[in-house]
């Protein structure tokens, strides 16, 4: 028999130009040169210029006002006046609208807002009356960087959208990109909308990694760290921060650089690691003093003291406050300007002047009223007044602004807020891997290219059907076990491991169902139904902010973690706790006695006064905790009268009674003995509050009389 002769040798490369080709439409596009010179191209740039003349002066006049508008903007002024001028001579309307929007923008960084606006405005106009589209989406552009810097959050963004519109008609993939990360930017740190953040950045970012413009992608990455550090996603956080930090100092962008500095400095204050904090803030300051934009000056002036602060030196930290507030007053920065007044108060509260602490926070409350839809500003001005009013001894006062704090953080996070953020990052880490994936491909590709054709055909062939049925199992394994994980994280707290309000919202409504058909059964036969009631209880931990302040997000997040787990160790297998928000868990205990709700509140309230943790100066840390609590049934002769929901809310009404009543104790809101009005309104506030208690239709039980633990206790 013959030997069997080899299959003819053009069929392999024929089926190999055919997956060649396969692959090569699956990668990214080629990587577009940037509109901006780099520092490299400018200087290379500027030497060429004294040999130009006419209208090739003029273009490159232009992009040297580009490329020194952060940097160096009194630079950058200077040669885009020289262009107006070669321009009126050298006609070229695209030239001269982008003239215009680059002055504004060096106008903005050197905090002169009323010369950048008028000129933005300007550079507008001109282009849409000479029809260039894309110089006018980059005037409009720089108009909501300046309503942004000038404390109008929501004309930003209406700015951003206008300008988004005309870029994605144009097909320009580079601005698009650039409108998508100014809006996730102001979303993520005016208007605590951290999912639209989350969903304009990954957009920008897949935008900008196909371009292959390391510049841009540094400044995605670097405001998504933003955004983690806003999630107090940490570890998250300073991994974006650092990949954007190393492209940047590559890339000689100084203003850049000084940015992520001060946002790893913020992350490492959030740890409680002062130390590091404050030298990233310090290299901060000194790279910021030799570049001309006040604004930022102030602000690296105002994180160095409050490192100084934690590190317990008052005088330099009110003396690094006192130039960041000259610098805020004169460049008028509004979201600056609360900040510094946030800063101040802290820092009057830790020398003893809480009446001066309180009259700079509610100097930035009037600025934050001022900034539109800017939550995050109110936020932070609310709790600085909170904390003023407590150091002052004025708690009743402190507890309505305590109040004020709870609102807007539930209307920054709500029920559904975490789950569309976790899927936002799973489709972010997805986009991720497909992008390491092609550039892995591509690399492949040219190895394999330059290797011998004989080797390659002989190899080839076998590669690709392992990888490719290796590729196909990874894949699949993978989706499942994501899937399976995501399902799971999507209804746990990722801190504590707690559950989430999702899973709260999955189990209630059957179980409220059942307690009442429990209940409608006994009422029919004349008995009393026997642990068929809903206890929700409702803790808040006491003075949890002043933790974070003094010791940092990472003591804080201990507590929580260590709350968690007392509270399910304490609870029946049959209980459900729930991460409620921030500081706050809720506690739903199911089949049992409502005479029993003040016994089982009083158990956990003990059991959170017994909390120690220890930090890591050696100090021991103690917490505590005001619960409030209610029954659903509200009235056990009326089942139906009051929803869960509402019940959940006198619980919550429960906790601020506990607060007033000096913290660390539990108070519950129960049907009271005389029959309800029908037609009375539900209590969602306290005039109706005391109406129903002086009517007899509610009763305050109080089932703490243990003595008061205070918070920080043992850790001054």
């Amino acid at each position: 028999m013959p030997p069997l002769r080899p299959a003819p040798a053009v069929r392999l490369p024929v089926l190999l130009v055919v997956l060649l080709a396969v692959l090569l439409a699956l990668l990214p596009a080629a990587p577009v040169a940037a509109q901006t010179p780099s520092p490299g191209e400018a200087a290379a740039l500027a030497a060429e210029l004294p040999s130009l003349t006419g209208l090739a002066r003029a273009r490159a006049l232009v992009r040297l006002t580009s490329a020194f508008e952060n940097e160096q903007p009194q630079r950058a002024v200077a040669y885009g006046r020289e262009a107006l001028r070669l321009l009126d001579a050298f006609p070229d309307p695209g030239a001269r609208a982008d003239t215009y929007a680059s002055l504004a923008w060096a106008y903005m960084t050197m905090a002169q807002y009323d010369s950048a606006v008028t000129i933005g405005r300007r550079a507008e106009q001109y282009a849409a009356q000479h029809a260039q589209p894309a110089a006018q989406a980059n005037a409009i552009n720089v108009l909501g960087s300046l309503a942004q810097r000038q404390g109008d959050p929501d004309l930003a963004i209406a700015h951003f959208e206008r300008s988004l519109a005309i870029q994605r008609s144009i097909g320009d993939l580079r601005e698009v990109a650039m409108s998508l990360n100014n809006m996730g930017f102001v979303y993520s740190t005016d208007l605590a909308d951290y999912e639209r953040a989350l969903a304009a950045h990954a957009e920008a970012l897949t935008i900008r990694q196909r371009l292959g413009d390391s510049s841009t992608v540094a400044l995605t990455l670097n405001n998504l760290g933003i955004v983690y550090s806003r999630l107090r996603q940490h570890q998250q956080a300073l991994a974006h921060f650092r990949r954007a930090l190393a492209i940047r100092r590559a890339l000689g962008l100084k203003a850049r650089v000084a940015a992520t500095l001060d946002n790893i400095g913020g992350v490492y204050r959030d740890l409680g690691d002062h130390a590091r904090a404050l030298d990233a803030h310090r290299e901060s300051l000194a790279i910021r003093r030799a570049l001309t934009d006040p604004s930022a000056v102030a602000q690296a002036h105002r994180n160095v003291g409050m490192e100084y602060l934690a590190l317990g030196r008052p005088a330099r930290a009110r003396a690094e406050l006192a130039a960041a507030l000259r610098l805020g007053d004169s460049v008028g920065d509004k979201g600056l300007q609360v900040r510094n007044l946030v800063a101040l108060s802290a820092v009057q509260i830790a020398v003893g002047e809480p009446g001066a602490a309180e009259g700079a926070a509610r100097r930035a409350l009037q600025i934050a009223e001022t900034m539109g839809g800017a939550r995050d500003m109110r936020q932070r001005a609310w709790e600085a007044l909170s904390s003023a009013q407590a150091a002052g001894g004025r708690h009743a006062a402190a507890l309505e602004s305590f109040r004020q704090v709870k609102v807007l953080g539930d209307s920054i996070f709500d029920a559904t807020t975490g789950r569309r953020i976790s899927g936002l990052e799973r489709r972010m880490e997805e986009d991720r891997r497909t992008h390491e994936l092609e550039t892995l491909r591509r690399e492949q590709q040219i190895a394999r290219l330059e290797t011998r054709e004989r080797t390659w055909e002989r190899n080839a062939s076998v590669a690709i059907a392992l990888l490719g049925v290796a590729l196909v199992m990874v894949l699949y394994l993978r989706r499942a076990e994501r899937a399976r994980i995501a399902e799971q994280l999507s209804l746990t707290d990722p801190l504590t491991g707690a559950k989430n309000r999702r899973f709260l919202q999955q189990l209630i409504e059957p179980e409220t169902a059942l307690t009442i058909r429990r209940h409608h059964t006994a009422l029919r036969a004349g008995i009393a139904p026997a642990e068929a009631d809903i206890v929700c209880l409702l803790l808040d931990l006491d003075h949890f902010k002043r933790v974070n302040d003094t010791y940092g997000h990472a003591a804080g997040d201990r507590l929580l973690v260590e709350t968690a787990r007392v509270l399910g160790q304490m609870s029946r297998r049959s209980d459900v706790v729930v991460r409620w928000g921030g500081e706050e868990f809720l506690v739903v205990a199911r089949g049992v006695d409502r005479h029993q709700a003040g016994v089982y509140a009083e158990k956990l309230r003990a059991a959170i006064a017994a909390i120690t943790i220890t930090l890591a100066d050696g100090r021991p840390l103690r917490v505590s905790a005001s619960i409030g609590y209610a029954v659903f049934p509200f009235d056990a002769r009326q089942p139906e009268a009051v929803s869960w929901e509402q019940t959940v809310r006198l619980a919550d009404h429960a906790v601020y009674a506990a607060k007033r009543g000096g913290r660390d104790r539990a108070i519950g809101f129960v049907a009271g003995d005389q029959p309800r009005d029908g037609a009375a309104r539900f209590p969602d506030d306290d005039v109706a509050l005391q109406q129903w208690l002086r009517a007899g239709w509610l009763a305050r039980v109080e089932a703490s009389d243990a003595p008061r633990v205070d918070a920080l206790a043992g850790a001054s």
